[in-house]
């Protein structure tokens, strides 16, 4: 199991600045194992409750929070991330587990028994919450990512460009989904570390006035759901 603890800072930043923060963030640190040849495809399907506990704090601005998802780079894999990240003000709270694509099938049905197979303290928990909330798919968000690295202070820098979003079908291994785009001509940026940030890379972002932001591809992807909502 995988569990980060570490600030997050988010921003919009336009395409081209992004070209450029990429070219010298290149020169500066190091891309991590899925951005040896560039931006690499992310996709994620999410649950939530019957009620919509998670969308509704998020949207709210509840101050502790939580997301539950599973997290494939490629439909053809036999190992899927389930993760529970957890946030409190600007600090987030990671943990993963790496499940079988057969065990992924079975909770996006909502069978959740298999987790009581697993050794790790969040599958237990997880299967707590999951079975108790009736926690059910809910949309699957894809994005094209970009991410750079820094050992010191486990500095991790994302970007991350044509966000988009699937409420009508939930099936995270299939290749065609109706998509609707989310996030358009603009780049959501991340910047992630644990203590502080090296001056190294603060100078580089101060070149681009960027503004501290609420940004939520979660939150962006589930526009039925809004509209509901509202």
């Amino acid at each position: 199991m995988l569990s980060v603890l570490r600030s997050e800072l988010k921003y919009w930043i336009s395409y081209s600045d992004s070209l450029l923060l990429q070219t010298e963030l290149s020169r500066l640190l190091m891309p991590d194992n899925y951005s040896q040849d560039g931006f690499y495809r992310v996709k994620s399907l999410y649950f939530d409750s019957l009620d919509q506990k998670d969308y509704i704090e998020k949207m709210e601005g509840v101050e502790r929070r939580r997301k539950i998802r599973l997290r494939i780079y490629d439909e053809g894999t036999d190992a899927v991330k389930l993760e529970c990240k957890q946030k409190s003000g600007s600090m987030q709270h990671k943990e993963s587990l790496l499940i079988s694509r057969d065990d992924a099938v079975r909770y996006m049905e909502g069978d959740y028994s298999s987790l009581l197979d697993y050794p790790e303290e969040l599958a237990w928990r997880l299967y707590c919450d999951m079975t108790l909330g009736c926690y059910r798919p809910v949309v699957i968000i894809e994005y094209e990512r970009c991410a750079y690295m820094y050992g010191e202070y486990s500095t991790r820098i994302t970007i991350d460009r044509h966000v988009r979003s699937s409420e009508l079908s939930l099936d995270l291994f299939d290749k065609e989904l109706p998509w609707v785009n989310t996030v358009e001509d603009a780049v959501i940026l991340e910047v992630k570390y644990n203590e502080k940030l090296i001056e190294p890379i603060k100078m580089i972002l101060a070149k681009y006035h960027l503004t501290n932001v609420s940004v939520s591809k979660y939150g962006s992807g589930r526009p039925i759901m809004e509209r509901y909502l509202v």
